[in-house]
């Protein structure tokens, strides 16, 4: 993603502008003071223009989303924060508003997808900028969300997982009265290091890491077929499911209501045969959707609708690549050898599915938030950079001890039997990596709102990681340059301990 998820904060920089094809002379006006009345009038511009063909149609699509991004990628980061009480006052009566707003331009833009489907004229560049403007939306609307929360005027209630009312749930007008249906395809971001790895493994990155289906069993009772790394294929009753706690899930539906069905019932069968015989399926690590013997969540969904059309709707219409790694062994060290794959937020973007809704759960925004945060710069670490993992001896102890517990039935919510000990290592590392910055960012953000009295923005957050990765490289070349040994190590103990460049650097070993 070029620079979609280095937004400065979100809520209020999607649609702020009040044209999204400023002139260089505007330049000037980004830091001057913004109000509530500015946000809502730039994002209901947005909206208008998307639905003027004369301004958002085939050939404009690309250049349009393109060029509003970009210049919401310039504005600084407090430029639409309140930051008088009057302003404040203002912008909690009409935060709902907004909100409403900025979903419906979500909205708008997967009808736009299908409507330039349909009449095949949706170009590939239209499709990546159509990803893009979903994320910089979704952003948007959750750091307003979490401003809304904050300020006392949304209270979040534990809800069942798409119920259909706010502030949990933002519904498609089309589908007011939804209620969850064979073949429904959830779109789920989880919580775990392993999740963002997920969301962002693709090419073209997104939001999500999982994908479930709803099943049916021939007494038409609903189920939530999905396949899990510690657990394959599972099968789990779709209201027990809904009590689960993921930080967002968004709803997809095939209109042939008959071929949704048909994909709910092949599905469920296959699942729970399997189950039944005690064999169950295997989680497919390498991610190949071509070879049904071992699934990974996106499968599932393909699977289902593959056997219910007889090969004739093959799911996702759009792939990512996997390719922005391809000077590293990253994939191959977790299993990926093709060079596109079906990622889960792929059906974000497949025209022949309808966006009826997206949930979320607001105690968990803010890990996802510092999550992708630090997935995102230790992948641009590793693209940019050239920043490489290099097996340390305490990763080798864990990765092989966790592998061979595995074997005699410990650990089984975590890792299966068959799990590939290229995919353990990788995850080890990763994960050594991760908490030390998600803890550091912690720390960072707690410091910034006492501050600024607003939370840090995406771009913010990278520069956090950015500095912290600086510093603990200077730490490596002291420590390295002091003649010590490695047994001398006593990571996080002293100042001149670095936590993770002894085994995660590039080859020059160069900080800048």
């Amino acid at each position: 993603m070029k620079k979609c998820l280095l937004l400065g904060s979100a809520f209020l920089t999607l649609t702020a502008c009040q044209s999204p094809f400023f002139k260089s002379n505007d330049i000037a006006s980004y830091r001057r003071p913004a109000n509530t009345e500015e946000l809502l009038s730039g994002s209901q511009k947005v909206l208008s223009d998307l639905n003027n063909p004369q301004i958002f149609n085939p050939k404009t699509c690309a250049t349009f989303v393109n060029q509003v991004t970009d210049y919401l990628f310039y504005l600084p980061s407090d430029h639409f924060v309140p930051k008088t009480p009057a302003e404040v006052e203002q912008l909690k009566a009409r935060g709902s508003e907004a909100m409403d707003t900025i979903f419906q331009i979500r909205v708008v833009l997967h009808d736009k997808l299908q409507q330039f489907d349909s009449r095949n004229e949706l170009s590939k560049e239209c499709i990546t900028e159509i990803r893009e403007g979903f994320q910089y939306a979704r952003f948007a609307e959750e750091y307003l969300l979490e401003w809304l929360h904050n300020q006392k005027v949304f209270k979040f209630e534990k809800t069942p997982i798409l119920v259909n009312s706010k502030p949990s749930t933002w519904t498609n007008p089309r589908f007011a009265d939804f209620k969850l249906k064979s073949g429904d395809v959830m779109l789920i971001r989880g919580k775990s290091h392993v999740s963002a790895m997920i969301a962002r493994i693709g090419d073209e990155e997104g939001n999500f890491s999982h994908l479930a289906l709803v099943g049916e069993d021939k007494n038409g009772k609903l189920f939530v077929v999905e396949s899990l790394i510690q657990y394959g294929v599972i099968v789990t009753p779709l209201e027990q499911w809904r009590k689960a706690e993921d930080a967002r899930v968004a709803l997809y539906r095939q209109p042939d209501e008959a071929l949704g069905k048909a994909a709910a019932r092949k599905m469920y069968d296959i699942a729970k045969e399997a189950l039944d015989k005690k064999k169950g399926i295997r989680y497919d690590f390498a991610m190949d959707d071509d070879d049904y013997s071992s699934i990974f969540c996106s499968e599932v969904i393909r699977m289902a609708y593959d056997r219910a059309s007889n090969g004739q709707f093959m799911v996702p219409k759009y792939r990512s690549g996997a390719t922005k790694f391809k000077n590293t062994d990253y994939l191959k060290n977790m299993g990926v050898a093709k060079t596109s794959l079906f990622a889960p937020y792929d059906i974000e973007v497949d025209p022949r599915f309808d966006f009826v809704a997206e949930y979320r759960w607001y105690p968990l925004l803010r890990q996802v938030r510092a999550q992708d945060a630090v997935l995102q710069s230790v992948y641009d670490w590793m693209i940019d950079k050239g920043y490489e993992y290099h097996w340390a001896p305490q990763h080798s102890v864990k990765s092989y001890f966790a592998k061979f517990v595995r074997q005699f039935g410990v650990a089984a919510d975590t890792l299966p039997k068959y799990m590939p000990l290229g995919s353990i290592k990788t995850n080890v590392q990763f994960e050594a990596v991760a908490k030390t910055l998600e803890k550091n960012l912690y720390a960072k953000e707690a410091e910034f709102y006492k501050k600024n009295g607003y939370l840090p923005s995406f771009q913010d957050m990278m520069a956090m990681n950015e500095e912290y990765r600086y510093q603990d490289c200077m730490k490596e070349k002291a420590f390295k340059e002091s003649g010590r040994f490695p047994n001398d190590r006593d990571i996080g103990a002293s100042v001149d301990s670095s936590n993770f460049h002894f085994f995660f650097y590039n080859k020059s070993k160069d900080c800048k």
